[in-house]
């Protein structure tokens, strides 16, 4: 399989995905805030955006398998370095928490996180071996 051909079917997914999460996030956050739903309701319902998140890392599991090693090798420290970026900052937060009195930072905000390190270090490593972007 080409890198185009495994590009187009992790899009075809991928893309499909983050929709379906996005929505199922606002529509969740706005059934919370609109209408009285009893909470096996509310726990049925946040299943939508946990499917779409599973289904978006199973795509990028299969893209990271599809392509050559030079580009696997970029994939594989991009995701090293988001789960790093997601580490770092559950970590030090957590310990701000405990002992600064910080903010409570709620966890879903760890896939966010995760995915803007995981872009800025494809882009950065990516340019940085001569790969095209």
């Amino acid at each position: 399989m080409t890198t185009e051909q495994a590009t187009w079917r992790y899009f075809y997914v991928f893309i499909p995905s983050m929709i379906v999460y996005t929505a199922g996030v606002f529509g969740i956050t706005w059934a919370v805030d609109h209408l009285a739903l009893p909470a096996f309701a509310l726990c049925g319902l946040a299943a939508i955006p946990i499917f779409a998140i599973l289904c978006a890392l199973w795509a990028h599991w299969r893209f990271i398998t599809e392509i050559d090693e030079f580009l696997r090798a970029i994939q594989i420290n991009a995701v090293l370095f988001g789960v790093a970026g997601v580490l770092v900052v559950a970590t030090g937060w957590g310990t701000l928490e405990m002992l600064a009195d910080a903010p409570s930072l709620q966890v879903f905000w760890l896939l966010p996180i995760f995915w803007a390190a995981y872009a800025a270090a494809a882009v950065v490593i990516t340019k940085r071996e001569g790969g095209v972007f």
